[in-house]
């Protein structure tokens, strides 16, 4: 592959960015977790752990497992104010786990009817403290994909080119039989391919084909769109004999 070196080396800072901006988010939330710790979980009665834009509440069964028993997101939604929002489950079940799950959710409803607008001050306080960052992360993060991509649209541009000289001259070979969509209505499973009688205005060809390995390339189906052929070619390249392409 062209630019082997420098796709490999743009692909590795990304991976090195995006693994510091994971890092950077992880460390965000545990901030936000205490947010919720301090006002919802004084007495240490849930294990808390937050995520993106959830808290999830969970608290010891009658076995001694952790159970989610509700949740609260506190996304923005289009247009919207931020809002705290309370997602729990119903049940019929009168164990001695959900009645206290009912309990707690009661006194979490409270502190969030009397407590939101002050707890979302904290979250977006502590959500800013990390957000000049996330966003320069970003920013970089961004700059070396857009970088990868254009040596990788680069490669491609040139693999199309090596293809469309090997169909116009002795043809492309595969690895493994492939289906090529000839016409909307012809498809056939070959082994190879080639462009010949191209027209002048190079939009169409005939394409003789093969069916097995060895073959000389003795079928043929007329009146075909090269371009379209090319790009089949093109999303088979993993499929081709290497060796046999243009040097």
């Amino acid at each position: 592959m062209y630019y082997l070196n420098e796709i490999t080396q743009l692909q590795e800072l990304i991976n090195k960015v995006s693994a510091e901006r994971f890092e950077l988010r992880k460390s965000n939330d545990l901030k936000v977790q205490e947010v919720f710790d301090r006002n919802f979980n004084y007495f240490k009665e849930f294990d808390i752990r937050v995520s993106g834009e959830s808290a999830y509440f969970r608290a010891k069964n009658e076995e001694g497992e952790l159970k989610e028993i509700f949740s609260i997101y506190f996304y923005q939604r289009y247009k919207e104010d931020t809002r705290l929002e309370l997602s729990y489950y119903s049940t019929n079940t009168q164990s001695e786990f959900e009645v206290e799950r009912l309990i707690s959710l009661g006194k979490t409803a409270r502190i969030l009817r009397d407590n939101s607008e002050h707890i979302l001050k904290e979250i977006a306080d502590v959500r800013k403290s990390d957000l000049e960052r996330e966003t320069e992360l970003y920013r970089i993060q961004d700059g070396y994909e857009k970088e990868r991509r254009s040596y990788q649209n680069a490669n491609d541009e040139r693999r199309k080119t090596e293809i469309e000289l090997s169909l116009r001259g002795d043809g492309v070979h595969f690895n493994r039989k492939v289906c090529i969509d000839f016409k909307y209505n012809y498809s056939a499973n070959v082994r190879a391919i080639k462009l010949i009688n191209v027209s002048k205005s190079g939009k169409t060809a005939d394409v003789a084909f093969t069916y097995n390995e060895g073959e000389e390339f003795r079928y043929t189906e007329n009146n075909c769109n090269v371009q379209r052929i090319i790009e089949q070619v093109m999303y088979l390249k993993n499929n081709i004999v290497q060796e046999l392409l243009p040097a």
